[in-house]
């Protein structure tokens, strides 16, 4: 487990939470969302879901809906309009759960400044359990992260 923690720690420039409340279930399911911005995170998402890197076989899979979902995946700044979705989303989740945010902009904003139609990132407005740095951050790094999830 402290290897996985250098690891996080080497991929998102923070430490890894001893205990990220989500259950050790297999697979992990995770919804993501995709609040704004560029979508260069959500293509590397797409990228960690093909045949490449068999996320399937790591314990980890995407679901449709946040009712099914233990982990909400965010990537993008946070808009005005995606504000209440993303509210929404996580309380439809069940509990334990999991609040991760990918990317630059979904942690601080990245470029994209407070404004008339951005919020902004998450940190300091909701409780992150995990943040993978990057702009965007590679599948490789996104997939270490969410392992983490799992303890392993």
């Amino acid at each position: 487990m402290a290897i996985l923690r250098a690891i996080l720690t080497a991929t998102t420039g923070k430490h890894a939470p001893a205990r990220v409340p989500v259950a050790a279930r297999r697979p992990l399911p995770v919804f993501h969302i995709e609040t704004g911005g560029c979508e260069g995170c959500a293509m590397e998402l797409a990228a960690l879901d093909g045949a490449t890197y068999g996320l399937a076989a790591t314990g980890i899979a995407f679901v449709t809906t946040p009712r099914l979902a233990e982990v909400l995946l965010v990537t993008g700044p946070l808009t005005r309009v995606m504000a209440p979705v993303l509210e929404a989303a996580w309380h439809a989740m069940p509990e334990p759960r999991a609040l991760v945010a990918v990317g630059a902009c979904a942690i601080d904003g990245g470029p994209f400044s407070e404004n008339y139609a951005v919020l902004g990132g998450l940190e300091g407005r909701a409780p992150i359990d995990l943040a993978i740095a990057g702009c965007p951050p590679s599948p490789a790094a996104i997939l270490s992260g969410l392992a983490g999830l799992l303890g392993g």
